[in-house]
C-alpha cells in the first residue's frame, strides 16, 4: 500500500500544477470584475472548471497519500507542484531564466532527501475535542480574507495568497486525521470531515481571488509554502508523524531545499 501511497501523491502533484495554470487562464478572463461576481465568473469559465476538476483528482489522490505517508513528505511533494505550474506557463510563452531551473533542481533535490528521511506510517487517531479545534479554526482564513479583500490588488493576491494557503492548511490536517478512521457513515458527523468542506471552499474562493488579481506561479508558491510548513509541524506534534532515526539530517535539510526553492520560485510571473 505504501507503493499506491507514492504514486498518490505523484498524481495529486501533477494534478494541483495543471488545475493550477487552467484556473489562472479561466481567473483572467475575468479580470475586470471583482468582489462576488467576479467569483462566480471565474467559476463557470470552461478553462477554471477543468482547473477544478484537475484539483478533484488531486485532492482524492491526495487523501489516498496521507493514508501511509506522513504530512511533511506529502504536503512537500505537493509544492513540487509549483514547478509543474512554473514549466506549463514557460510552454505557453512564459520564460524561465537560469535561476528558476535552478529553483526547481533545488526543489527536487529537497524532495528527494525527505523522500529518504520519511518514515511511512499510519496517522494515530486524534480525539473528539481535537477535530472540534481544527474545525473552529476555519475562523482565520477568513479573517485573513477579509483583510486582503481591502487592499490593492497586488497586496491583496499575496494576503489571499496565504489566506487560501491557511484553509488548506486546515484541508490537510483534516484529511491526515480522518485517514486514521474506518470509512462509514458516522463520517458524517465528524468535525474533521467537516473541516475539509468548509476550509476546501473557503481556500478555492480565496485562491480564485489570488489568481485574478496576481501572477498564478507567485500566488501559488505562497499557498503551497504555508501549505508544507504549518501542516507539516502539526503533523510531527499530532498525529507521530516521524523521521527515520538517524536521518534527520537529511529531512532539516530536504525540508529546507524544499521551501527555498519554492520560494525563488515566486520571482517567476506569468
Amino acid at each position: 500500500m505504501v507503493a499506491v501511497s507514492w504514486v498518490a501523491a505523484m498524481v495529486a502533484c501533477l494534478g494541483y500544477g495543471v488545475g493550477s495554470v487552467l484556473q489562472s487562464v479561466g481567473a483572467r478572463r475575468t479580470a475586470h470584475v471583482s468582489g462576488v461576481t467576479g467569483v462566480a465568473l471565474i467559476l463557470v469559465q470552461l478553462p477554471y472548471m477543468l482547473g477544478l476538476a484537475a484539483d478533484a483528482l488531486a485532492f482524492v489522490a491526495n487523501l489516498v497519500a496521507l493514508r501511509e505517508l506522513p504530512l511533511f513528505l506529502v504536503q512537500s511533494i505537493l509544492t513540487a507542484s509549483v514547478g509543474v505550474t512554473a514549466v506549463i506557463a514557460a510552454v505557453r510563452g512564459s520564460r524561465l531564466t537560469w535561476k528558476d531551473w535552478v529553483s526547481l533542481g533545488v526543489l527536487g533535490v529537497g524532495l528527494v532527501l525527505l523522500s529518504i528521511a520519511a518514515q511511512p506510517d499510519n496517522a494515530i487517531r486524534v480525539s473528539e475535542m481535537s477535530g472540534w479545534v481544527i474545525l473552529a479554526s476555519s475562523l482565520l482564513p477568513v479573517l485573513v480574507g477579509a483583510v486582503a479583500l481591502r487592499l490593492a490588488d497586488r497586496p491583496s493576491a499575496l494576503v489571499l495568497a496565504l489566506g487560501s494557503g491557511l484553509a488548506f492548511t486546515g484541508v490537510a490536517v483534516a484529511a491526515r486525521g480522518v485517514s486514521a478512521d474506518p470509512i462509514g457513515v458516522g463520517m458524517l458527523t465528524d468535525p474533521l470531515l467537516w473541516t475539509i468542506v468548509l476550509q476546501g471552499l473557503i481556500g478555492m474562493v480565496f485562491y480564485a481571488l489570488a489568481l485574478q488579481r496576481g501572477a498564478v506561479t507567485s500566488v501559488t508558491a505562497i499557498t503551497f509554502v504555508v501549505e508544507m510548513v504549518v501542516p507539516s509541524v502539526i503533523g510531527l506534534l499530532l498525529f507521530g508523524d516521524t523521521v527515520d532515526s538517524g536521518l534527520e539530517l537529511y529531512a532539516g535539510l530536504g525540508f529546507a531545499l524544499a521551501i527555498g526553492g519554492t520560494i525563488a520560485l515566486m520571482r517567476f510571473a506569468e
